[in-house]
């Protein structure tokens, strides 16, 4: 490592404390997580169970972590892939996991794999809210991320604390869409939610672009 990248890198800490792109990876693995376990849950457990309208949304934020590799991510300051895993490992898992899933789903159970990817009709109305959450959140932290404070450790925090909120509101949205819901006779209309944990985790995405 050269003298200039040396400097560079004891200004840099990413958020964590892991190597580039780890956080990305981990909301990138807990996006297609969520989505492969709502196509995968029986029709015993829930008939009528959509795939939300904002994963589709987010799932746009994978591809972004497919081409941040080279130019955001890996070996450009400290050598390490994200979470230290070999480098082209995480694509390879979010890539094969998914076509994997569709293939067996539509092998074993096509009925139940295009009433999962069909959008509830009752959702459709929500496109604009999310795309606007999704454009918004990606450009307010692609412009914020590239200020002169990039650096500072306070702006540091800031992105490690929007990473850990970003990942407690996946786990919310996987325990609302999952358990919650299916069980009660009124559901909890999550488009308020879904919207904020959209912009949020695309804000985290555009900063660390």
């Amino acid at each position: 490592m050269s003298a200039e990248a040396e400097q560079d890198a004891s200004f840099v800490r990413h958020p964590l404390g892991l190597p580039p792109g780890s956080v990305r990876a981990v909301l990138a693995l807990m996006i297609a997580g969520l989505f492969w376990l709502l196509l995968a849950l029986p029709d015993s457990f829930h008939e009528d169970e959509h795939v939300p309208l904002f994963l589709y949304v987010l799932r746009g934020l994978i591809m972004l972590f497919f081409g941040a590799h080279g130019h955001t991510i890996g070996h450009h300051i400290t050598g390490h892939s994200p979470l230290y895993l070999p480098r082209g490992l995480l694509r390879g898992v979010l890539l094969l996991g998914t076509a994997a899933e569709l293939g067996w789903l539509y092998h074993t159970h096509p009925d139940q794999l295009i009433n999962r990817l069909t959008p509830d009709p009752k959702q459709l109305g929500y496109w604009p809210a999310l795309l606007m959450s999704a454009f918004g959140g990606f450009a307010l932290g692609y412009v914020i991320g590239k200020g002169p404070w990039r650096k500072s450790p306070g702006f540091q925090d800031l992105l490690a604390s929007i990473s850990l909120l970003a990942m407690f509101g996946l786990v919310a949205e996987t325990i609302l869409v999952v358990f919650i819901n299916p069980s009660v006779v009124n559901r909890i209309d999550p488009l308020m939610f879904e919207a904020v944990l959209t912009a949020v985790v695309s804000f985290y995405f555009g900063a660390r672009s």
